[in-house]
């Protein structure tokens, strides 16, 4: 099999004549490298827009309403993403989470199916890693010590009980984020970590006896380039994301292409998707994005060569008395199928709360790495236990005022069609008519042709009605 040289020449060549097309007419063409090696880059390493997230409508407690995605807080390495979407009953509380994507050549949007899952009955939170090509050199360096500062700040702006979700590669960035938290007195409300290698002696890809033989020079010459102009970040050192559709992280830290597709099907195998569910998952693992150099090499450092979040090698990066997880409640997930990640590598982490007996421990056997976080066995097995542990460790509810039945159905004289008709005008729920003054009802009949019988007017009134009732009750 062909192999790059040291240097990654493809990467500068091929970005390069990507940024270059972005400039020039659609019409025009350039040349392009040939031969079996070019070839087999290019089906490898062809850039996907980042796609987004997509979240339409979620169903809660049976009604369907609107999700919004909306930037809390951006930087230019990570943006905190939030999903906003009417609850039947506003004043109940519900779990916030935070998911923690792999920070690893993937967009975030990896994890859609995760979110998904959550959204019904949870307040999510996602972590937008930035694609490093797009990022200026004037914006300073984004290392592993950042990232934890940054999942830090997430949870801090979040506020309250906020459970974390670190889907694997990024389970140590929760680790070392729980632990900073924890010195400054608000540990986040739980801590999950989903196919996250934390102890590589049990690794049987060999990674960590490979990276510690190598060293990090050889990983410089052979994975780091820099970002080509014209691109925004241009001369940023990168780990190009198209490497993680190689399985270098997962095969050895071997720069040979396997064959993407063959990579995709051991990492969902077991998922019980079908054809159309890999198909759309599949466009999701090829959106790859650059990662900072400097992160990329201090997580490959600290994971797989100095191991600093095993507690018996002697080089802990924690050296108090108290375990760094003391005051975290963890619950880990490992794929008997994963080789990276799985044979005890994740479960290891119990051993950074004081007690490796305590917590929460569950392996999905004969499933892939990527089935933990997405498709039918997650949804139906993995999922249900992520969210029981979530909920053991919640606030109970609070006490509120009862409500009326949100479902417009219960309005005197609506249908189906009319239900319908409501929703594609925004109205999914009783309380939203209950809150329409005369000039917004109005205006909602003209727009339902219903002005010679004020239906909006009368259902507004109802709805008013049902909620001073329920208030008194």
């Amino acid at each position: 099999m062909d192999r790059l040289e040291d240097g990654v020449p493809y990467y500068h060549s091929y970005s390069g004549s990507e940024a270059a097309k972005s400039l020039q007419p659609p019409n025009d063409r350039h040349p392009e490298a040939s031969g079996p090696s070019a070839d087999l880059y290019a089906r490898v390493a062809r850039r996907y827009c980042p796609p987004a997230f997509n979240f339409d409508t979620v169903v809660v407690s049976g009604v369907r309403g609107p999700v919004t995605e909306r930037v809390l807080r951006a930087t230019p390495f990570w943006r905190l993403i939030a999903f906003d979407r009417l609850a039947p009953n506003p004043d109940a509380p519900v779990p916030s989470v935070l998911v923690l994507p792999p920070h690893a050549g993937h967009c975030p949007t990896l994890v859609r199916d995760t979110v998904a899952a959550f959204l019904p009955d949870h307040n999510v939170h996602v972590a937008g890693w930035a694609d490093a090509r797009h990022i200026p050199l004037s914006a300073g360096a984004f290392g592993f010590g950042e990232a934890v500062e940054a999942v830090a700040e997430m949870i801090t702006e979040i506020g309250g009980a906020v459970h974390v979700v670190a889907v694997t590669e990024a389970g140590v960035v929760g680790i070392a984020a729980a632990a900073l938290l924890e010195e400054r007195g608000h540990p986040p409300a739980t801590l999950t970590l989903v196919g996250g290698p934390v102890d590589c002696r049990a690794d049987h890809a060999g990674l960590a006896a490979g990276a510690e033989a190598r060293g990090l020079d050889w990983l410089v010459r052979a994975v780091i380039a820099p970002v080509p102009p014209p691109f925004e970040g241009a001369y940023r050192e990168v780990f190009p994301g198209f490497f993680s559709l190689t399985g270098f992280l997962t095969r050895s830290l071997d720069r040979s292409f396997a064959d993407h597709k063959t990579l995709f099907l051991g990492l969902v195998a077991g998922d019980g998707d079908g054809a159309d569910g890999h198909r759309d998952f599949f466009s999701e693992f090829l959106a790859v994005m650059d990662v900072p150099a400097e992160f990329m090499l201090q997580w490959i450092e600290a994971v797989l060569i100095d191991r600093p979040f095993v507690p018996d090698t002697g080089r802990t990066r924690w050296s108090g008395a108290t375990p760094p997880l003391a005051e975290t409640p963890l619950m880990t997930v490992e794929a008997g199928l994963d080789s990276f990640g799985g044979g005890g590598q994740t479960h290891a982490a119990h051993n950074l709360t004081g007690n490796a007996e305590t917590g929460c421990r569950y392996t999905e056997e004969q499933v892939g790495r990527f089935a933990l976080f997405n498709g039918a066995r997650w949804r139906a097995s993995v999922f249900p236990r992520v969210a029981d542990f979530i909920a053991s460790h919640a606030a109970p509810p609070a006490r509120s005022l009862s409500t009326p039945a949100e479902d417009l159905l219960a309005l005197s004289g609506v249908t189906p069609a009319l239900v319908a008709r409501l929703n594609r005008e925004g109205i999914y729920f009783v309380r939203q008519l209950a809150r329409l003054d005369e000039a917004a009802a109005s205006g909602l009949d003209k727009r339902l042709g219903t002005t010679p019988h004020p239906l909006a007017t009368e259902l507004g009134r109802e709805a008013r009605v049902r909620l001073g009732e329920a208030i008194r009750s």
